[in-house]
């Protein structure tokens, strides 16, 4: 499973910042709600990361 890096969350999240100073009205709308699908993005993974983590405990429970 590929997850956005700290990194490459911090390097998108200051593109998306770079660009809102170029953007009209309705482009800054579409950036905003870009930002924020990242984010929900990149929350949701760390959540994958915790299922990922019980499910790998509770296999390990099983197997004794």
């Amino acid at each position: 499973m590929d997850l956005i890096a700290p990194t490459e969350f911090a390097f998108m999240e200051a593109m998306l910042a770079e660009l809102l100073q170029h953007c009209n009205d309705m482009e800054e709308g579409q950036l905003l709600q870009l930002h924020a699908r990242l984010q929900a993005i990149y929350a949701a993974q760390s959540k994958l990361h915790a299922s990922r983590n019980r499910l790998m405990a509770l296999q390990s429970q099983t197997r004794r």
